[in-house]
Order: structure tokens, then C-alpha cells, then sequence
């Protein structure tokens, strides 16, 4: 045998090579250490956030001969550390943007540059860390050269010279044209609660709403002491009015400021509803709503102050508003159809048309971006067979951007270039009336949507009219373009549609159907509202939230289930649970059907079931044979025969032998008891009598002892 040092061979190498693993493990770490600091220099520090600036001119953007130009800018800091101080220019240009394409252009996001003339300079100072600065600088016309410009539209520029380089904001500013001829505006206004699943708002909700600061006291704020044109939802109302009494009084107080107010109105659909989705999912004309008997209390209306109908005669019971009551908003101009803009499309339009509500021709308001004409389009217009009110597209864009907008600066951009579009339109169809819209839009304030509307009223060279005035205007003719419908919302109304047709078969159960179908039917057009416009994810989740809502009313009334049941007699009744969810008693018919000839079962049971209770049903059931196996398959059925929940098989076990049995057992006990009874007597006498020889020896010794006694005693 050979042997081998320990310190050569393989196992020597083995200490050797744990050696150098563990120095190079060792170099990794120290260069990874080394690297990591390096890679963090050369990455540097992570991208400050932009500033923010913008430029708005004062007054409209409107600038008379003699007039200073005054113009706000402000600068947001939205960084973690203070920003330098930086100088801002002032720059015009002194030709006028003469068509709509060059104003859409520079206001744009890729503006074309133009020739420039700078008016002024001013210095924005340091801005603090997440902090925002505003100043107001005054113009005086002879720096402008206002006075010296023929009336237009005319391209405004301001430069920021800031920390992170240069940054611009673009307006415009407009010299009227004291010479052109005069001309009509008219503006809509909506007023609704927003975006809502429930049929109406709630006491709760109406009294957030109409106190200090919600948004239907700002909308009502807004709008009093204007001109503008109202376009009601009649939701807003029936949920006040169905509360009666308990309704909250701010709310009392909104709806009846809200009719007092001069300006004229016109209903929307109620909700709000999306048209073109009703249209475009194949209704031949708008969902209407049902009678709302769902949401009364007769309890709230038991006097006569806050019932919008006529007073009771004395001593009669105060009589529950009707779905025309609750609606109503005051004198309207007649049926017009608003549906949301950009949404409505030739087609929409035409089948809008042909709705004709008390033979009266209903009109629907369109924007002009829908029209095929290239300039201003008039505001009264016809499509076909169609009855139009049309308004402008730009104008009214950008009176909803300056509503929207809750600084004051960018709103003054936006106003300015309302009325920039404005002149635009007038320069396009001298002396022809200018509609606009401040349109549908979530949590604006009083101030913001004000301006707005005076921004409209108060354009120069127009004065505000009447909705009447506007229809009484003579209708041009206008050809407009196809717009594709949102298909989402067509495949929801139809989802809607296949579960009101089943809840329409369902409520055949309720003395008052609509105590089901109207609520239905309301949360149906919220659910279509306009209001959720930008809010899909949330829109979804509201709508498979309704069509689970359905599927549970669907199953509110029911057959309980419960186990087999046993018959031991040739007829006997069976009892049957029935289950009602529901708030309201309903009337029913189960129908019981046996399996086989067997059994015979009484074929229908009339059943009132009360109202969030179980109520008992008896169905008489008898058996041809002695006994066996059987089932009884039993449905609920409305009184007009709809069927009403899932039918249920009920096993029954039949013993109708028993019954002799018993009969038989029964007999043989009696019998018995008797027998027994018998000879319990018979044995009883036999006993007497065996008794009675020593008896009878007992009386003959007994009497003679007793006569010697009386001898002896008398002796």
C-alpha cells in the first residue's frame, strides 16, 4: 500500500480552491459597493416637476379704442424647492386671425409661430416651494396700439423666463366692431345632481345638495339674475316633491326658487338619460318615466302645504301627486331633446324628429361641430324632417372650459377666447342669433359657472333673448353627419331592457305594478345619465350592481324549500311555505302537480302573502293506493299566470294503509278493555260468592251469643 502525504493529493487542493471563492466573492461585494454610488451619480437626481404658467386678459379679452389691456398671469411652483424669480414678456401681433382654422391653430397645442410685437414686461418674483404666484399687469392702449387696430382677433403671447427655461402661454384679444349690425345670443344652462344610480336622490342627498355650497345651490346661485336658458332635469323636482312634508327645507326652498325665476326652461329626459344610446339600441322613441307610486308616503301629505297638487276639499284625505305633478318645472318652451355633445348623429336626429308628443313637433339642440357647414351655422335650423336648435361648438367649448375652471386666470384665457369665437361667428353670419351652451358639467362653482354665462350675455354687439325668440327665428336648412354610438352603453340599455321586461312580468303579482316597474324604470335613466360621461370604471361597477339588484327582486317571492313529506291517511291537507321579500303583500296562485295518478292534489291554491314575511299555503292532497313513493311539483304563478320563481318537487311518502291499521289496533284495544273488563267482573262475583257459606256461619254463631248475653243481662 502507498501512501500519500496529507499535504499533497486532492485534499490539499481542496482548502485552496474555499480560498480563492471566498476572495472573489469579497472583490464582487467591494466592487459592487464601489459601483452602486457611481451608477447613482451618473443617474443624478430625478426629474423636477414642470412649473406651470398662464396667461389670461381681463375683460373678455375684449378691448375697445381707449381701453388699457389688462392681463393676469400666474405661475405655480410644484417642486420641492424655491424657484428664482423670472421676467415675463408681453407680446401681440398685429395681424387679426381672420378665419376659425387660424384661431383654432394658435390657441392649440402646436402653435404656428406668427410675427410678434412686445407691449410690456413684468417680473414674476420667487415662487416657494409648492407655492403659486399671481400678477395683474395694466397695458396702456398706446402701448398696445389697440387703438390703431381694425376690429378682429388678434393673437396675445406671454414669455416666462423661469428657472427652467422658457415658458409660453397664448391668448387672444378682440376689438369689437362697433359697426356691425346687431345681433341675438342665447344660452342653456343645464341644472341636474350629477351622476346617480338610485331612481331619485335621496332627503339626505337633496339636503347636501341644495345647502350652502352643494352643487345644486351653486347651479340655482349662478343662474338667478340671468338670462340664461334652463334645461331642468324633472328628476331634480320629483325627488323633493315625493317627499312631501319631509321634505328638507333647504330643498323646499331651492325648488321654489327655481320656479319663481323668469328665465325661460325646457325639461331634459329624466335623469339626464344618454338619447342617442336609446336610439342607437332600437327604441323608436325615448324611455319615458313610470309613475314613481314607490317613492310616496301617504303619511307626508297628509295637509295640503306641501302638496303640488290642488288642495283637498275640507275633511277629504289629501290625494297623492301623479307623475305630471312631481315633475313639473314650470311653463316650458315646448319637447326639446338635448342629448349629450357629439353624441347625436344624423340618424339620432331623425328618429328624434319623428317624436311628436301631443301632435306638437319636438326640436333637438345639436352642436354645429355635427353639421356639414364650415362656418357659422344659424341657431334655428331643419334636418330632413327634423326640427334643430343648433349651437356653437366653439363658443360654447370654451364657455365649458371657463365654467370647469376654478382659477381665475386660466378661466380668463378661456372666457377670451369664448368671445374670440364669438366674433368669429358674427363676422361669418352677420345679424344672425348665436346660440350657446354652458354644458353639462360636475362640482362647478357659482362664481366660475357665472362668469361664464356673463361671458355669453355680455358679448359685445349682442343682446340675450328668450328661448321663444329663438324658435320664432325662420329655419335654415342643415345637413349633418353620422356619429357611431358608444357601444357600451347601447349593450347596457339592452341588458336593461331584457330585465324590465322580466320585472314587468313579475310585478303582475302587486295590486299597483308600478310600485316596481317605476322604481326600475327610474334608476334605469340615471344609470343612462349623462353625469357618468368620463366615469366608465365606476359606471360599471354601478351598473352590474342594478342587474344584481334586479335578480334579487326577481327572487324576492319564492316557494321555500323544505324537506319530504309524509301522508298517512287516504286525504289529508299539505302545507307549503311562501316566502315574500318583498314590501308590499302580493297575490299569488301555487300550482301543484303530482307525478303520477297516484295522488290527487287540489290543482291551484289562491295565496295573499303578506308583505317581508313567510305566509302558509294548504294544498289538499289524497292517495288511490295503500302506500308508495310520489312527488308533487309545485310553481308560484301571478293572477294573470306569469311564473314567479324557480319550481320546486316535493317528495311525498304514502301511508294510507295506516289509516285501517290504526282503525283496526284501536278496535282490538276497545275490544280488549271490554273483555278485560268482564272478566274482571266475573271474577269478582265468583269471589262474592265463594265468600258467602262462611259468611252465613258467621251470622248463626253470632246472633246466639248475643241473645244469651241479653238473657243474662235481664236476669
Amino acid at each position: 500500500m502507498t501512501l500519500t502525504s496529507p499535504s499533497s493529493g486532492p485534499r490539499a487542493a481542496r482548502p485552496r480552491r474555499a480560498t480563492r471563492t471566498r476572495l472573489a466573492a469579497a472583490v464582487a461585494v467591494i466592487l459592487a459597493l464601489v459601483a452602486s454610488p457611481l451608477a447613482a451619480v451618473a443617474a443624478g437626481p430625478p426629474a423636477s416637476p414642470p412649473l406651470t404658467f398662464a396667461m389670461g386678459p381681463r375683460g373678455d379679452g375684449v378691448v375697445a379704442d381707449g381701453q388699457s389691456l389688462i392681463v393676469s398671469l400666474t405661475a405655480g411652483n410644484p417642486t420641492d424647492s424655491t424657484v428664482a424669480a423670472g421676467d415675463v414678456t408681453i407680446a401681440i401681433g398685429r395681424d387679426a386671425l381672420a378665419t376659425r382654422d387660424s384661431l383654432d391653430a394658435w390657441l392649440g397645442d402646436e402653435r404656428p409661430p406668427l410675427p410678434l410685437t412686445p407691449i410690456a414686461t413684468t417680473t414674476i418674483d420667487s415662487l416657494a416651494a409648492h407655492g403659486a404666484r399671481t400678477t395683474t399687469i395694466a397695458i396702456e392702449s398706446a402701448s398696445t396700439g389697440v387703438d390703431g387696430l381694425a376690429p378682429g382677433v388678434y393673437p396675445l403671447l406671454a414669455t416666462y423666463a423661469s428657472a427652467q427655461g422658457e415658458l409660453t402661454s397664448a391668448s387672444v384679444i378682440t376689438v369689437p366692431d362697433a359697426g356691425a349690425a346687431p345681433a341675438d345670443i342665447a344660452v342653456v344652462v343645464p341644472i341636474t345632481a350629477g351622476a346617480l344610480s338610485d331612481g331619485l336622490l335621496t332627503a339626505d342627498q337633496l339636503r347636501e345638495l341644495t345647502a350652502d355650497g352643494g352643487t345644486l345651490r351653486d347651479q340655482l346661485d349662478a343662474v338667478a339674475g340671468t338670462a340664461a336658458v334652463l334645461a331642468i332635469d324633472p328628476a331634480l323636482p320629483a325627488a323633493i316633491r315625493v317627499l312631501g312634508e319631509s321634505a328638507p327645507p333647504a330643498a323646499v326652498s331651492w325648488l321654489d326658487e327655481l320656479l319663481a325665476l323668469p328665465n325661460s326652461r325646457f325639461a331634459l329626459q329624466f335623469g339626464d338619460a344618454d338619447l342617442a344610446s336609446q336610439i342607437a339600441a332600437g327604441l323608436g322613441r325615448p324611455l319615458s318615466p313610470l309613475p314613481l307610486t314607490s317613492y310616496l308616503d301617504a303619511a307626508n301629505f297628509t295637509g295640503t302645504a306641501a302638496s303640488p297638487e290642488p288642495s283637498p276639499t275640507p275633511g277629504s284625505a289629501a290625494s297623492l301627486p301623479d307623475l305630471e305633478a312631481l315633475t313639473g318645472i314650470g311653463a316650458s318652451a315646448g319637447t326639446i331633446f338635448w342629448p349629450a355633445s357629439g353624441t347625436a348623429g344624423a340618424e339620432t336626429v331623425a328618429a328624434l324628429g319623428d317624436v311628436a308628443p301631443d301632435g306638437a313637433a319636438s326640436l333637438t339642440l345639436v352642436p354645429s361641430s355635427v353639421t356639414t357647414a364650415a362656418g357659422a351655422v344659424p341657431a334655428r335650423a331643419v334636418a330632413g324632417d327634423a326640427q334643430l336648435l343648433v349651437y356653437d361648438a366653439a363658443v360654447s367649448e370654451a364657455l365649458q372650459t371657463a365654467a370647469a375652471t376654478e382659477d381665475a386666470v386660466p378661466r380668463a384665457a378661456a372666457q377670451a377666447a369664448a368671445a374670440a369665437y364669438a366674433q368669429a361667428a358674427g363676422r361669418e353670419a352677420p345679424g344672425a342669433t348665436l346660440l350657446v351652451t354652458v354644458d353639462r358639467g360636475a362640482d362647478r362653482s357659482r362664481a366660475a359657472l357665472h362668469d361664464a354665462i356673463a361671458t355669453a350675455t355680455g358679448l359685445p354687439g349682442r343682446s340675450a333673448v328668450t328661448l321663444r325668440e329663438v324658435l320664432a327665428g325662420t329655419p335654415a336648412t342643415v345637413d349633418l353627419q353620422s356619429v357611431q354610438p358608444d357601444v357600451a352603453r347601447v349593450a347596457a340599455l339592452r341588458a336593461f331592457q331584457d330585465d324590465e321586461t322580466e320585472l314587468t312580468a313579475f310585478a303582475t303579482i302587486l295590486a299597483d305594478p308600478t310600485l316596481i316597474t317605476g322604481a326600475e324604470r327610474a334608476a334605469v335613466l340615471q344609470l343612462l345619465g349623462n353625469g357618468w360621461r368620463g366615469e366608465l370604471a365606476s359606471w360599471g361597477d354601478a351598473v352590474a350592481d342594478h342587474r344584481a339588484q334586479t335578480q334579487d327582486t326577481l327572487g324576492a317571492v319564492a316557494i321555500v324549500r323544505a324537506g319530504d313529506k309524509t301522508l298517512l291517511g287516504s286525504a289529508a291537507p299539505m302545507r307549503f311555505s311562501i316566502r315574500n321579500d318583498l314590501r308590499w303583500p302580493v297575490s299569488l296562485v301555487l300550482i301543484a302537480a303530482p307525478n303520477d295518478a297516484r295522488l290527487v292534489v287540489q290543482r291551484t291554491t289562491p295565496v295573499d302573502a303578506e308583505a317581508a314575511q313567510n305566509t302558509r299555503a294548504e294544498v289538499r292532497v289524497e292517495a288511490r293506493v295503500g302506500s308508495g313513493e310520489s312527488t308533487i311539483d309545485l310553481q308560484l304563478r301571478s293572477p294573470s299566470m306569469v311564473a314567479i320563481g324557480e319550481p320546486v318537487a316535493v317528495g311525498v311518502s304514502v301511508r294510507a294503509e295506516w289509516e285501517s291499521v290504526g282503525v283496526i289496533v284501536m278496535a282490538v284495544l276497545v275490544a280488549g278493555l271490554l273483555v278485560f273488563g268482564v272478566i274482571r267482573t266475573v271474577l269478582r262475583m265468583r269471589r262474592r260468592r265463594a265468600a258467602a257459606p262462611d259468611e252465613a256461619t258467621a251470622d248463626e254463631a253470632a246472633p246466639h251469643s248475643t241473645d244469651e248475653a241479653t238473657e243474662d243481662a235481664d236476669v
